[in-house]
């Protein structure tokens, strides 16, 4: 083969591309790292001394009758659409002087066919009816747990309102709405802090991470923190709050949090002033956030529980998060409050997907072999040509 002349391109094969960016980034990439580092360094002892980030003690040892509520699904292609499967699980732990004495599981599962349009919403849908059954059948014993720790929100935000078009999955976010709002509205006076010796029920996720460092420049922090802060230290850190944005709030609250922290706890107002959260009659009950970290390996979490500024007080928030760190027995990275961690463990079956596909397998068998037809024709038989 011959190759005529003309202009001549450069041959650059991706590994020599690779080797280049790498020789070139990593000097780049490591002074960012080591600046954003240093910064955090500097800020993490005045986010101490001006209240932002709290200690928290640890209960040894510990006496706690607690439940954990955790959810999982798992989804393949099937038919056109996919198949999924849905379960929650409730796991009851009674610790008595740091030994478990007696525990308890109740659990639902869900399995079936849906279009693959939006399933992850639909899923979460599902998920929140779930854990909202379970809590009902929770409530309504008469050996209720002292604290509830849920894998799932507590409520829906603006973002997972479907379009109208979509008419099954909205039919699905208004029934989900609607089950939230019926157990608030009947159940509102079994739970802390509505009544001071009912249930405390909270969600914890990774979710909003570092929310609250957006808060400390509001003009109305003091109308919604809980905690109170030293005004002058958060003065000093007013030239900060722009460096905060570039090093990234993620990265800031891993290097502020230390072991057995938390932030400073504020309602869900301070963050937006117009706060969509549905329903919106438990919108209106009040939205408690803060983070917390139980282990220098464990992952910091965001906590969310229900009430303004004026139901609950530093004392009551430093109570519920040692008891969350008192639920912690290992410091990994994937550890979670132990009867969460169990609920989660107990979803096994359906994280690994084996159930989703037997389901599958069986579906495409008796599709295949005319059952379900042939029980149709059974049926419809039975009332005889005539009657139809």
């Amino acid at each position: 083969m011959t190759i005529e002349n003309g202009d001549k391109r450069r041959d650059i094969s991706m590994a020599n591309s690779l080797v280049a960016k790498v020789q070139l980034g990593l000097p780049s990439a490591v002074a960012k790292l080591g600046s954003k580092m240093r910064f955090i360094d500097q800020i993490a002892p005045k986010l101490r001394n001006s209240g932002v980030i709290r200690t928290v003690t640890k209960k040894v040892p510990l006496t706690l009758n607690v439940t954990g509520i955790a959810t999982a699904s798992k989804t393949i292609p099937a038919f056109g659409g996919i198949l999924y499967s849905v379960g929650a699980l409730r796991q009851d732990l009674s610790i008595q002087g740091g030994v478990v004495y007696q525990t308890f599981q109740d659990s639902l599962v869900d399995i079936d066919e849906a279009d693959d349009i939006d399933v992850t919403q639909k899923l979460k849908f599902f998920h929140i009816n779930q854990i909202y059954d379970l809590l009902e059948e929770l409530i309504k014993d008469s050996d209720r747990p002292e604290l509830v720790i849920m894998g799932a929100p507590l409520l829906l935000e603006r973002s997972d309102a479907p379009v109208e078009s979509y008419e099954e999955l909205y039919f699905d976010y208004i029934a989900c709405k609607e089950r939230i709002e019926q157990f608030w509205k009947e159940y509102k006076n079994e739970i802390y802090p509505f009544n001071p010796s009912g249930v405390k029920i909270v969600s914890v996720s990774s979710k909003r991470f570092g929310s609250v460092f957006y808060g400390l420049k509001s003009e109305q922090i003091d109308k919604y923190m809980i905690d109170s802060l030293d005004n002058q230290e958060l003065s000093a850190l007013s030239m900060s709050f722009d460096k905060i944005k570039k090093v990234g709030v993620k990265k800031l609250l891993h290097g502020v949090l230390t072991r057995r922290t938390r932030t400073a706890a504020y309602e869900y107002d301070l963050l937006t002033s117009d706060n969509r959260l549905e329903p919106k009659f438990v919108r209106e009950l009040g939205v408690i956030n803060f983070h917390f970290r139980a282990g220098m390996r464990t992952m910091p979490l965001l906590v969310e529980t229900i009430g303004h500024k004026e139901d609950w007080s530093t004392e009551s928030i430093d109570q519920l998060t040692s008891d969350l760190i008192s639920l912690y027995t290992i410091d990994q990275l994937k550890a979670l409050p132990l009867p969460l961690w169990y609920a989660s463990h107990g979803l096994k079956a359906i994280k690994t997907g084996t159930i989703i596909q037997y389901y599958k397998s069986q579906a495409q068998e008796m599709i295949k072999s005319e059952k379900v037809e042939s029980i149709w024709t059974e049926e419809v038989d039975l009332f005889g040509e005539d009657d139809i």
